[in-house]
Formats: structure tokens, C-alpha cells, sequence
């Protein structure tokens, strides 16, 4: 059985970064969908308590090296000007709605890791405001 990776490598390999957020984000809600449809499918009750998840009943993976590449890479734009800082800050509010997305995929944990790039976010808008 192979592991679907979720966004392909190819979707996020090239293009602008507002591209690769996006297909970030597409491959969020792929992978999300694809979590909860194998949660939906119904067990019978023998078969539930006997079912754990091994590594061979898994079928899809996020494509994390590609989320934090895209996440570092962000974190590298100057914040030389005002526009600079606001178009940073956007960037890293898709990111963490692709964070969001990623949460309801079973992840609760990562809600930390959501809430600390708004927070990121909030500052550098709240710099570029006073600037």
C-alpha cells in the first residue's frame, strides 16, 4: 500500500510564494478530507477493538518539509518598510489558516502552533502601523 502525500511535491515545488500557500492550503484540505473519510468508514465491532493505526494502515501524510520550508522562507522577507511587514504578516495568516485546516484533520495540537504565527503576525502589523 503506498502513502499519499499531501501537497505533492510538485504543486509546491515552484511558482511565487502566494502560489505555494495556496497549494498549501489545497493540499490541507485534501489531506483533511482524506482523514476523515478513513475515520468514517464504519468498523464492525469486532474488528474495532482488535484495529489500531500502524504504519501500514496509514495512507496519507501532510507534506511537512514543504510547510516549513515555506514557513522559514516568510520568516526571511525584510521588514524594511511598511508594505514589507503587512505583506509578511498576510503571508503568515494563510499560513496559519492552513494550520486551522490541518487542526480539524484530527491535529489539536497544532492549534498552538496556529495561534503563536497570529500572534507573530499581530506584531509585525501592529510595527508596520507605527512605522
Amino acid at each position: 500500500m503506498s502513502v499519499t502525500f499531501y501537497p505533492h511535491e510538485d504543486d509546491v515545488s515552484s511558482g511565487t510564494l502566494e502560489q505555494r500557500l495556496d497549494a498549501l492550503m489545497e493540499g490541507a484540505e485534501r489531506f483533511k478530507a482524506a482523514v476523515l473519510d478513513a475515520a468514517e468508514k464504519p468498523l464492525i465491532a469486532a474488528d474495532a477493538a482488535k484495529r489500531r493505526t500502524t504504519p501500514r494502515g496509514i495512507t496519507v501524510a501532510f507534506n511537512w518539509e514543504e510547510i516549513a520550508r515555506t514557513l522559514r522562507e516568510i520568516r526571511e522577507i525584510p521588514e524594511s518598510n511598511s508594505a514589507q511587514k503587512l505583506s509578511k504578516a498576510d503571508k503568515l495568516m494563510k499560513l496559519a489558516e492552513v494550520y486551522e485546516v490541518l487542526r480539524g484533520a484530527k491535529m489539536p495540537k497544532l492549534e498552538a502552533v496556529r495561534i503563536a504565527l497570529v500572534n507573530e503576525a499581530a506584531e509585525i502589523k501592529a510595527g508596520a502601523q507605527v512605522a
